[in-house]
């Protein structure tokens, strides 16, 4: 019997008596402690580990009770070969009684079950990974803007993800029918249907083989629109015999890329006709596409002059040797408004006819063109001058000075007003004018007096949108002892931007008046209308509360209810003139500047969005003491920014302007900024400036209004 249990693979071991001494082991249980010396020794003191684990105990448990332990892949730490180590094993403890029926010792049987716990550990780490990565997937599945379809081996739809059916137009019980109806009419790039057995999951599936690639145009389920699509078909799961049980088709749309890479190609052709045409023409109707192409862009100028200048740069030389564009006066008489010589030497000569206008009714062939509204040809021109020169002698004298051998006087129409007229001409290096050029010519003269209807709308709609910001602003500022205040508004010069800039100062009492300067977002009419607007609020609100932060506040709230599209950068500021405390709060608008003693110091230590942007929001206040002599200037965001400079170095800029040129009133504060950063240049927005500068402490100064208009 001893020796069957020792040829046991489990070990297994006796422990007798009271103190649990070792009276046999087998060559497993060895093994299984790392073959120390177990016989004749006490459990506690052969394996003093297991007694820490509590192991001696339990069998003093069974000593006393007589009842058997059983338990399964228990964690043992057992030291073997010098090292701990962590074992699992499923064991059994049985208790031996003597001849008297007590109990004797106990019979201990342990199986190591570590590998079998590790391998299944692991199985169920993998699995969990296993089961997060399919998450992911289906994440990623339900979430790609790819058009994902699976298909069985028999064609029939098992699932798709919710852009599939969107590129498909399909609902979602639509795409578990077979077969896709609008798959099944879809048609190649040539517009040929696609057979069945070309579609790619029908290749994919009956080859084996990935299929990428292909282009397919498919009408939308819902609005049949055709759409195209670029589809990969992958055969997935193959059987015993390599033959794949599902398949996945990924498609994505490429119906707005075919769309700009046609439009792209259509430019293309037409800017290589272009080139064509120019490298090739050799007549006034050769020429005739690339000026009227040209023409088209010339037409969408706004400003009047930029607008001749280049058309007049344009038919020069290639149409003629000069050209005269006269416009009407207020008086009747018509002027030379642009006027352009090939030749360097005449184009002086040339361009002394501004200095003579003519009436618009007469013999000259320009006058002839605008009274009758028709195209005139002068085929010899020195036939016509003695006729000329009765009429106009001065104007004769300059033609007959540039050589001119032929022209064309075309009118300038739009509609039924005639906005001037435009005259070519040609050396006698140069054939002729012909009946033939009579098309070109007038096709130039209607694209330009189409653009100078344009541009003369643009300039009318400016006026009023300027006057319009002008009538908003406040027409009066405090006159206030011992504070200077300077104020511009700028309005943009290039087309009708009016904006919704707007300065304001007023008395809020105490002897303290407030500053603003804010700017409504947008360009239109409706942006000065609710800068009025706005204006008011903010007014009532700063009305009874001292505190600029909380009337930010309250004027945000109130947005949503009163302007619900509104939205606005504003610096709000209080100065006490009694004290020099100034109290400012920001609304997302660029910071003031404080100026004083050679320096220029930005407020730039509150924080608060745009109002609008969020109705429910703080404003941060500063505070600042200005002692006599120092300045504040708030501007808008068109003083520091520009086409050709970022807003840090608009920022910059300013700051070094106004520490170096140190302007000791609140006029040459203004002054100093617009010509520094603003110069003549044309500007796309508008600007307004307000300057403030303490000049001398008062007490509770009284705050009188006085007309001001700003400049």
């Amino acid at each position: 019997m001893r020796e069957l249990i020792a040829s046991l693979p489990a070990a297994v071991a006796y422990l007798s008596g009271p103190d649990l001494v070792i009276d046999f082991a087998n060559d497993a249980c060895f093994e299984l402690v790392g073959d120390r010396d177990l016989v004749g020794r006490p459990l506690r003191e052969a394996l003093p580990e297991l007694a820490e684990q509590g192991a001696v105990d339990r069998l003093t448990g069974i000593m006393e009770t007589g009842e058997p332990v059983r338990g399964s892949e228990a964690a043992v730490r057992i030291h073997r070969h010098g090292r701990a180590e962590l074992r699992f094993v499923d064991y059994v403890y049985q208790p031996v009684l003597d001849a008297g029926g007590d109990v004797a010792g106990v019979l201990l049987y342990a199986a190591d079950v570590t590998a079998h716990v590790q391998d299944r550990r692991e199985l169920e780490e993998l699995a969990g990974q296993l089961a997060v990565a399919e998450e992911r997937l289906r994440a990623l599945f339900e979430t790609l803007p790819t058009g994902v379809v699976h298909y069985g081996a028999d064609g029939s739809v098992l699932e798709a993800n919710p852009a599939a059916r969107r590129l498909l137009g399909l609902s979602e019980s639509e795409m578990t029918s077979w077969p896709l109806a609008t798959v099944m009419r879809a048609v190649h790039e040539d517009g040929t249907r696609f057979r069945a057995e070309e579609l790619p999951v029908y290749r994919a599936l009956s080859s084996g083989e990935m299929v990428c690639d292909v282009m397919m145009g498919v009408p939308d389920g819902q609005t049949g629109e055709l759409r195209w699509l670029l589809a990969t078909a992958v055969p997935d799961a193959r059987d015993g015999q390599g033959r794949p049980d599902r398949a996945y088709v990924m498609f994505a749309d490429l119906t707005e890329q075919r769309q700009m890479e046609s439009a792209e190609r259509d430019r293309a052709e037409l800017m290589a006709r272009e080139r064509a045409a120019q490298a090739e023409a050799s007549s006034a109707r050769e020429r005739l596409a690339f000026l009227l192409r040209a023409g088209a862009l010339v037409a969408a100028t706004r400003d009047q002059d930029a607008l001749l200048d280049q058309v007049t740069q344009l038919v020069v030389p290639s149409l003629a040797d000069y050209c005269v564009v006269f416009l009407p006066t207020a008086d009747g008489e018509l002027r030379a408004g642009a006027l352009t010589h090939a030749d360097p030497v005449l184009a002086r000569k040339l361009a002394s006819l501004r200095d003579y206008p003519i009436p618009a009714a007469g013999p000259l062939m320009s006058q002839i063109a605008y009274s009758t509204g028709s195209t005139h040809l002068a085929r010899d021109v020195a036939s016509e001058l003695p006729v000329w020169a009765a009429a106009a002698p001065d104007v004769a004298e300059i033609v007959a000075s540039i050589r001119s051998h032929s022209a064309l006087a075309a009118p300038l129409q739009a509609g039924q007003q005639t906005l001037g007229v435009m005259v070519f001409g040609r050396g006698r290096d140069r054939p002729r004018f012909a009946s033939t050029d009579v098309e070109v010519v007038e096709e130039i003269a209607r694209r330009l007096a189409v653009g100078l209807a344009n541009a003369n709308t643009f300039a009318r709609e400016h006026a009023i949108a300027e006057t319009l910001q002008r009538s908003i602003l406040p027409d009066t500022l405090p006159q206030i002892p011992g504070l200077d205040l300077a104020v511009r508004y700028l309005p943009a010069t290039e087309g009708a931007n009016v904006g919704g800039d707007w300065y304001d100062a007023f008395g809020v009492g105490d002897g303290r008046i407030a500053l603003v300067i804010g700017d409504v977002a947008g360009h239109s009419i409706g942006s000065a209308s609710v800068m009025g607007q706005l204006r008011s609020v903010l007014r009532a609100y700063a009305i009874d509360n001292p505190d600029p932060g909380r009337v930010l506040r309250q004027t945000n709230m109130a947005l949503p209810r009163l302007l619900p599209q509104a939205l606005a950068s504003v610096v709000y500021a209080v100065l006490d003139l009694t004290t020099g405390e100034l109290i400012y709060a920001n609304a997302g608008h660029p910071p003031p500047v404080l100026i004083a003693n050679g320096r220029a110091e930005y407020l730039d230590d509150t924080s608060g969005i745009m109002l609008g942007a969020c109705a429910d929001t703080t404003f941060t206040t500063g505070t600042r003491l200005l002692s006599p002599g120092t300045a504040l200037l708030c501007y808008t965001d068109g003083l520091i920014e520009h086409r050709h400079r970022d807003l840090s170095e608009g920022l910059a800029l300013l700051a070094e302007t106004l520490r170096r040129a140190a302007p000791r009133s609140a006029e040459k504060i203004c002054a100093t900024a617009q010509a520094s950063l603003l110069g003549t240049a044309q500007r796309a927005d508008d600007v307004c400036l307000l300057a403030a500068r303490r000049t001398e402490a008062r007490q509770s100064p009284p705050l009188v209004p006085h007309q001001y208009r700003a400049p």
